[in-house]
């Protein structure tokens, strides 16, 4: 009985050792209340930025970037994966627990005065062999590599979302201001062409062109506006955060004043070496390895001793069990077959991505050298629309021209202006998806 009592203390004892559920309920009213509340101010975003040496200054593309990376949706939701990746290390490292075994018997034949109980405890201990417990956690730590190496590419997902919609954002201002001064000079323009027709100096048919423009230009004013909008609340999708929580902070659009000078060889070798995308399919190579490794550990058939204690009316016996399974109908050999082959998938699935990311690498580049290339036209030819708007003031105040034709001049210097910008949005286009191509910013990547 003594033994009894002992072995029933140990068995409370472990299950008081338990971890004890805590409910964390979830509701779609309180996920909305607390996404609506997130604040650029949020103290645990302060303390992320300041881990990344990123605090003060306006919110630029970077900046806006490591905030994506911490309220971001997908980001967190790869960042749980990870963290589940990294619980199962805990698994792995688990021992197999001992067995214990009571099965008393009562048998009343054996007469009076005999003791009729029979004990019988046995404690059923498993010795793993060929180093399985090492080789699981050889896999965990692998999966759990991978899946980090995820929530980085997650990141550079959001880091891309973000710059594309400030991009947008930043193009919607620009054009609205400056289709704002263009509708200001067709309208003077237009007002000054009334006259002359009125006086007979001008075509009628040159008024109603006159209306038409200004009109396009009011029009135009519009899809501005729209994609200042529209470029908002992207960026705030891409954050993590209301578009209110925009309004609060100073942006930052200086990333789109300059271009940067890539080398191709240094843009493919980048690419290669440095995209955590293609790290992470690396790393799910390395899973697949180490399950091949486990599968094949398990040919080799583990140990379970069984000690046991009998206990009846002639007193007590001791003695082991050993339980050995025999690899006699097989050696494990479909699970290692499938494991081969899912090694072989994994290999398959990197090298096809790495191809993949070769041509994009190349596609991106060269359409961020031709979209620089058409930026330094327009540069130009704005150049040129402005100083023939000079030379044709000096004519006017000359008296060699008539202020209409000034007008003309500035509205043709505002159109270029216009095409300069569009053509610098095109240019940029094609430098955020070379950063994307790359995951490496292009101010790093020199």
């Amino acid at each position: 009985m003594k033994r009894i009592a002992l072995l029933t203390a140990i068995l409370a004892l472990s299950l008081a050792a338990c971890v004890q559920f805590k409910a964390r309920p979830l509701s779609a009213e309180g996920s909305a209340a607390g996404y609506a509340g997130r604040s650029l101010n949020d103290p645990g975003l302060r303390a992320f930025l300041a881990e990344q040496k990123a605090t003060g200054g306006a919110w630029g593309v970077n900046k806006l970037a490591l905030a994506a990376a911490y309220f971001n949706p997908d980001v967190r939701v790869a960042r749980a994966q990870a963290e589940e990746a990294a619980a199962g290390i805990i698994t792995a490292g688990q021992r197999p627990n001992p067995v214990l075994s009571f099965a008393p018997a009562y048998s009343p034949s054996l007469g009076s005065g005999v003791y009729p109980w029979n004990f019988q405890p046995a404690l059923s201990v498993t010795f793993e062999t060929a180093g399985k417990r090492g080789k699981r956690l050889a896999q965990a730590h692998a999966e759990a590599g991978a899946a980090q190496l995820r929530v980085a590419a997650a990141a550079w997902d959001a880091r891309t979302r973000v710059r594309t919609a400030m991009l947008t954002l930043f193009a919607g201002r620009q054009n609205a201001a400056l289709l704002k001064t263009e509708a200001a000079l067709h309208d003077e323009a237009l007002k000054k062409l009334e006259i002359q027709v009125k006086e007979g100096e001008a075509p009628a048919f040159e008024l109603t062109q006159a209306r038409l423009a200004l009109n396009r230009a009011k029009l135009a004013q519009h899809d501005a506006e729209r994609q200042v909008a529209t470029g908002r609340e992207q960026l705030a999708g891409a954050v993590g955060v209301s578009p209110e929580a925009l309004d609060a902070v100073r942006l930052d659009f200086s990333a789109f004043e300059n271009f940067a000078s890539i080398p191709a060889s240094t843009a493919r070798r980048r690419a290669l070496t440095h995209r955590n995308d293609l790290l992470a399919l690396l790393g799910d190579y390395s899973v697949a390895e180490a399950i091949l490794r486990l599968e094949i550990a398990k040919q080799y058939p583990d140990i379970k001793l069984s000690p046991q204690d009998q206990y009846d009316h002639t007193g007590n016996r001791w003695g082991v069990g050993i339980q050995i399974e025999l690899p006699i109908l097989n050696q494990n050999r479909g699970p290692i077959a499938v494991a081969e082959a899912k090694r072989k998938t994994a290999a398959e699935r990197f090298e096809a991505r790495q191809a993949a990311v070769i041509t994009e690498v190349g596609s991106a580049l060269a359409a961020y050298q031709t979209m620089t290339a058409k930026a330094a036209t327009a540069r130009k030819l704005a150049d040129e629309a402005a100083h023939a708007t000079e030379t044709t003031k000096q004519m006017v105040d000359a008296g060699e021209s008539v202020p209409l034709e000034f007008v003309r001049r500035k509205i043709e210097a505002s159109a270029s202006n216009l095409a300069l910008l569009a053509a610098r949005i095109e240019a940029q286009t094609a430098a955020g998806q070379l950063e994307a191509a790359l995951q490496l910013p292009l101010r790093s990547a020199q």
